[in-house]
């Protein structure tokens, strides 16, 4: 029984079909937060993007303009976070949860406006993503089945991680946006715009988590359901922290919440454990690796305070008193 669960099968959904969210969500946060910008909107950026693919790729029949759209949205969306958050200056975790709530709210309405339905846009024309096979590779034991039919937005999501190593750390706007989140007032005194760098950071997060929008409603599941991010943006920014703000920690961290989910489907489909408990396993594992990223910054804490010198006290630096001997 537990060969159906733990197979070569889930080793496809962990690096295709269940991480390939996570891997655009975890890198499009990664670029704020190396920028210092605390950018929970995620979730709701995943929700708008998924919602206007899926509407304009529907009623165009064109899966470019979908994507197009979703990306618009996306970054529409961003704008209007920075403009609040940023620019008015405003609570940015209060500025983020608003936008997570209205992308909930807004697309219902839309949905109810524009189709007279309040939970599911599947029209039977949808253009979706395709699948491709790489040649040779999904050919390989075990790990075939992760060359073989995955949709193109996978295959793309492990190309960005390479493309953000180069961005982030090979380029003059990668070392802007460390710098600006490492230090902005240093950042600032050798010429470098912060505001301008966190916008930029931002754009491209808009950008990053459009991509995964799109794939959720014009990927696989082919239509769009009411909040069918389900907690998949959260999950993401997990993956960010858990893999230590880096572009390829974060893809393992993305794989690794992949494979838990692919392990909660996979037990639904064999029928092992109530179906609450295997929705939940994407979860808790989110948790154990909060748990994980949290304890190991506090030893990294600890380790840097016990580097760091100490001021000497009164008694150090006080001369030695000088004995004078009688004559």
């Amino acid at each position: 029984m537990w060969h159906e669960i733990f197979n070569s099968q889930l080793i496809a959904e962990a690096f295709g079909a269940a991480a390939t969210i996570f891997i655009f969500g975890g890198l499009g946060y990664l670029f704020t937060d190396r920028a210092g910008v605390f950018n929970i909107t995620i979730e709701g950026l995943l929700l708008f993007s998924a919602f206007f693919a899926a509407v304009v790729a529907g009623v165009t029949n064109n899966l470019l303009l979908g994507i197009a759209a979703g990306i618009a949205s996306s970054i529409v969306v961003s704008i209007i976070f920075f403009a609040i958050s940023i620019g008015l200056k405003a609570d940015i975790i209060v500025v983020g949860i608003a936008i997570n709530l209205l992308a909930s709210s807004t697309t219902v309405f839309l949905l109810n406006h524009w189709f007279g339905n309040e939970g599911l846009y599947q029209p039977a024309n949808l253009p979706t993503i395709p699948n491709a096979s790489i040649p040779l590779l999904d050919r390989l034991p075990v790990l075939g089945p992760t060359f073989s039919d995955q949709s193109l937005f996978s295959y793309l999501a492990w190309l960005m991680v390479p493309a953000c190593v180069v961005l982030l750390y090979h380029t003059p706007l990668g070392l802007r946006i460390r710098s600006v989140g490492e230090n902005p007032e240093a950042a600032a005194t050798v010429g470098i715009n912060v505001v301008r760098t966190q916008f930029t950071a931002i754009i491209i997060c808009a950008i990053l988590s459009g991509l995964g929008g799109c794939y959720l409603s014009i990927g696989p599941l082919s239509g769009f359901n009411r909040d069918m991010s389900a907690g998949q943006g959260w999950i993401a920014l997990a993956a960010e922290t858990l893999g230590a703000g880096t572009p390829i920690g974060t893809f393992v961290s993305a794989v690794f919440f992949g494979a838990a989910q692919g392990m909660a489907s996979n037990m639904q489909a064999v029928g092992i454990g109530a179906s609450g408990i295997a929705h939940s396993i994407p979860y808790a594992a989110t948790v154990i690796g909060l748990a994980v990223a949290s304890r190991r910054e506090y030893i990294r804490r600890r380790m840097r305070r016990g580097r760091t010198p100490t001021a000497p006290t009164e008694a150090e630096v006080a001369p030695a008193p000088q004995v004078l001997s009688g004559g």
